[in-house]
């Protein structure tokens, strides 16, 4: 039985965020979709990590669009030997095993990031295994008219009425909204409208409580354990 919900970067709790080794983990422990953050290098390579920066993550500093995907190679992810994969390389990982869930990041940072994500996900034959959300929402526009068939979602901190008429527009089936931004209605609203609400990130236990509360959102979790612990007690037990 798998774990209906959104493994954060992997499993950042275990593992260094966004790496192979933490999308693994997501996996092998049975979650039904992972999210990652994607950033372009200086020579257009789409390559997974939350910041725009490498500061924080790696040995290495600066921006990363200032190197290119082999200069990024030299650095290694604080206290392992891995290094910051490329978008590719985690799909390869996950083809045919979990739902992967894009976030666009810094868009404007880069030119062209929509059209180098698309052309890695359609090489890979997996448009049908991916999602794209971002909270520029005219990334997803343009995700839109590079792909009828990709499914997109905006992401926001608090649920607006205009975000329906976007979604409309684009034909958005998802739409993530953090936490504290969540209310029954636009829970409701998306029932009614076949739009799968995604909340992010719930790691405590009281989260999790009010979140149970709504089956139908997708609810994404850095604190893997605990979470198959609260909703699926019987596989936790095993």
């Amino acid at each position: 039985m798998n774990i209906r919900g959104i493994a954060h970067r992997g499993y950042p709790v275990e593992y260094p965020e966004n790496t192979i080794s933490s999308f693994r983990a997501a996996i092998e422990m049975g979650f039904t979709h992972m999210e990652l953050d994607v950033h372009l290098t200086k020579d257009g390579v789409p390559v997974v990590m939350h910041d725009a920066t490498i500061d924080r993550m790696t040995d290495g500093r600066g921006e990363i669009r200032q190197y290119t995907f082999q200069e990024l190679q030299a650095f290694r992810i604080k206290a392992t030997e891995e290094r910051i994969p490329t978008l590719a390389q985690v799909l390869r990982v996950a083809k045919g095993k979990i739902i992967v869930s894009i976030e666009l990041k810094d868009t404007k940072l880069y030119k062209r990031i929509e059209e180098k994500v698309v052309e890695v996900v359609n090489q890979l034959e997996m448009m049908d295994e991916v999602y794209f959300i971002s909270f520029n929402h005219d990334s997803l526009k343009k995700l839109r008219s590079l792909s009828p068939e990709a499914q997109v979602g905006p992401l926001v901190n608090r649920v607006k009425r205009s975000h329906f008429k976007l979604m409309e527009k684009i034909d958005a089936k998802y739409l993530a909204v953090r936490y504290d931004g969540l209310k029954e209605k636009y829970v409701n609203k998306c029932e009614d409208l076949g739009i799968q609400l995604v909340v992010w990130t719930v790691n405590t236990k009281e989260q999790m409580i009010q979140v149970e509360k709504y089956p139908s959102i997708l609810t994404t979790t850095d604190e893997l354990q605990r979470y198959k612990e609260h909703f699926y007690p019987t596989l936790s037990m095993n």
